[in-house]
């Protein structure tokens, strides 16, 4: 099949909803599919004249050479996928094919928008953190999408529950995945390596950076715990203490190797779609302590395979880290635990839940809907 998705903008940096369609995209091709991904300088639709003027800036600069819009510095895209940056997310930008997919609520407003001949229409949509902080009149264009007709994917239960709160029928479920040949576990769930607490250090509102900090700060003051508190993202967040050790930009394998040192993994968001860095430590034997930020019920269960907080209250994500620092055997017994359930989460499984999805789309088998829609 002729499959394009269509991306919200370029990402120079890490980023979890482009990795999963860039790692989509890649093993599309591997199964024998034609792939074309769609960047455009200009993607919020009624965005007004000065957005209008810094896409076309950033357009030409990118066009001329500096090529910050590719994914080269942190993700090695398939050579036989077609990567186009253009103005903007117009149709006119992507060749004739079978399905199109757009992977935001910007790209969705766009695709909805596209001729017969780009293809059966979808939308992937990963946007929870962003409706479930948005204001009225977005959340309101957001939800409309969920009913425009658009045939929807969703990446966790969360986010079935959005695309139902907006009035859409009940999405296909395409879970994330993990790289289970990086994302191993490369020591022992109770080896003295496992000596540091690792967490996530993203800008964003949702992602809690601040409460992070508070509750690793309590957890240092209120606990015999002596070693290494490290986070990982893009340039180093200004706001962060010098005590904390910062990873920037770090590789795949780079980032592995850090969860295998962690005894413990925090993530503070108050909202997340699924949360990679989380699923990813609790592949390297990581125990997760985490809020309970709707993506993260699809993998974690408290106190069964994680612990999960209120969202924006460091002081009990610091009463978690600390009853896991002071209890061995319930660390190692929620670890172990982790680890097992998200082995489950293949990107072979993944793979075929999307390609089931795109291919549901053009048979009337019901049987076969039904199994796409319950996967």
């Amino acid at each position: 099949m002729r499959i394009s998705f269509v991306l919200p903008g370029s990402s120079p940096t890490p980023t979890g909803g482009v990795k999963i369609i860039y790692e989509h995209a890649n093993r599309l091709v591997v199964r024998g599919h034609a792939v074309t991904i769609l960047h455009g300088a200009y993607v919020t639709r009624k965005s007004g004249l000065r957005g209008v003027g810094r896409a076309g800036a950033s357009y030409l600069l990118n066009r001329v050479g500096l090529m910050r819009w590719r994914p080269d510095r942190w993700f090695k895209v398939d050579p036989r996928i077609d990567l186009r940056w253009a103005p903007n997310l117009a149709g006119a930008w992507l060749p004739d094919g079978d399905a199109v997919i757009a992977a935001s609520w910007q790209a969705a407003e766009w695709v909805r928008q596209y001729p017969d001949a780009k293809g059966r229409k979808f939308y992937f949509a990963m946007d929870f953190e962003r409706f479930m902080e948005a204001g009225p009149e977005l959340r309101a264009r957001i939800a409309l999408l969920h009913r425009s007709g658009l045939r929807t994917m969703v990446i966790s239960p969360a986010g079935s529950d959005m695309v139902v709160a907006g009035g859409g029928a009940p999405p296909c479920l395409v879970p994330c995945a993990l790289d289970f040949g990086t994302y191993s576990l490369q020591e022992p769930f109770d080896a003295d390596s496992r000596s540091m607490i690792g967490f996530p250090a993203r800008l964003e509102r949702h992602k809690a950076l601040g409460d992070a900090v508070a509750a690793l700060t309590q957890v240092r003051a209120r606990s015999s715990f002596s070693g290494v508190v490290w986070a990982f993202g893009g340039a180093r967040p200004p706001q962060l203490p010098q005590w904390i050790e910062y990873h920037p930009f770090p590789s795949d394998a780079e980032l592995a190797r850090l969860y295998n040192r962690s005894k413990l993994f925090v993530v503070p968001s108050l909202y997340e779609g699924w949360g990679l860095p989380g699923s990813e430590a609790m592949a390297c034997g990581a125990a997760l302590v985490s809020t309970d930020n709707g993506g993260v019920r699809a993998y974690a269960q408290h106190d069964t395979t994680a612990l999960l907080t209120p969202p924006g209250s460091p002081e009990l994500l610091a009463d978690a880290v600390c009853s896991l620092l002071d209890d061995e055997a319930r660390r190692l017994r929620l670890a172990r635990a982790g680890y097992e359930q998200i082995r489950q989460f293949s990107w072979e499984r993944a793979s075929s839940d999307l390609e089931r999805c795109i291919m549901a789309a053009f048979s009337t088998d019901e049987c076969l809907v039904k199994g796409v829609t319950k996967s």
